[in-house]
């Protein structure tokens, strides 16, 4: 089941583009649309529903809108306690910076760390792009299992993955990488193509029939937030996977938080997911 917590604001209309998009690569073609109310109602939330009702509409979508009244203290206590454990939620992240962070704080922000469901929050750059990103850059950090995290995600892609590019960054220090020598930075990387392809196999295999580019990048570097900004922009990415788990979502820290570093410099869509079994 897929469902999308809709916040009623601009953002979340750009957000409903993926979300809408995702529900119509699926066998079901469902997509629930949840709307936690607040104490006074929101200016032009019909009006907002409809057109999201009319796009799923075209491209085959069934909608079905649910506005639900807060429970407990927070938006975030709500949708825990009414989305069933084996869904998919979408969720947006905030537009703009509050305190250096576009994550923490958010409702999305604690369901990821909740991991009571699978959840991808969403930072729309570009809302242009419509939810067709084509050109996706999924950075990896080369651990098993890595593919199976990234599948569902990708799979809600359908045909708007064209091309996947993948980028392991073998973070070293500051120190490290001066003293490095040209033989251990060739070790370094590979050793990281050799972690890289049977996660490219894996990803083959696990998005068959469906047909796409992909190809990989290894590099050597200390500032791995830096290099994932830069090799968006040097493959003109449109959409950055960014796999979240509890250890890279802090509340405290935000301005050195990976997640939080490419979410603001992004020159392209973000993806925020967290993939539970």
């Amino acid at each position: 089941m897929l469902v999308f917590a809709y916040d009623g604001s601009l953002n979340g209309d750009w957000v409903a583009h993926y979300a809408v998009r995702f529900a119509a690569n699926t066998t079901a073609r469902k997509l629930r649309l949840v709307h936690v109310t607040a104490a006074s109602p929101e200016s032009n939330l019909d009006e907002r529903i409809t057109r999201i009702a009319d796009e799923s509409k075209v491209l085959g979508v069934v909608l079905e809108t649910e506005l639900v009244p807060r429970h407990g203290a927070n938006v975030a206590e709500t949708l825990l306690q009414i989305v069933p454990e084996r869904a998919t939620l979408i969720a947006g992240t905030r537009a703009r910076p509050r305190k250096l962070a576009l994550l923490a704080g958010t409702v999305s922000a604690r369901l990821l760390e909740a991991g009571r469901f699978s959840v991808i929050a969403m930072r729309v750059v570009h809302p242009g792009v419509l939810g067709q990103p084509g050109s996706v850059l999924l950075p990896i950090a080369g651990r098993p299992h890595q593919a199976a995290l990234a599948l569902p995600l990708l799979r809600l892609l359908g045909e708007d993955l064209q091309r996947l590019h993948l980028l392991l960054v073998r973070e070293v220090s500051g120190i490290r990488s001066r003293l490095m020598s040209l033989e251990g930075e060739e070790k370094l990387l590979a050793e990281g193509r050799a972690l890289v392809a049977p996660i490219e196999d894996e990803l083959r295999a696990g998005l068959a029939p469906h047909s796409f580019e992909l190809d990989s990048s290894v590099v050597v570097s200390g500032d791995a937030p830096k290099e994932v900004v830069l090799y968006a922009g040097k493959h003109r990415s449109r959409l950055i996977a960014l796999g979240a788990s509890r250890r890279t979502l802090p509340e405290r820290m935000v301005s050195g938080n990976a997640v939080e570093r490419v979410l603001r410099d992004a020159p392209s869509d973000v993806a925020v997911y967290r993939s539970v079994d």
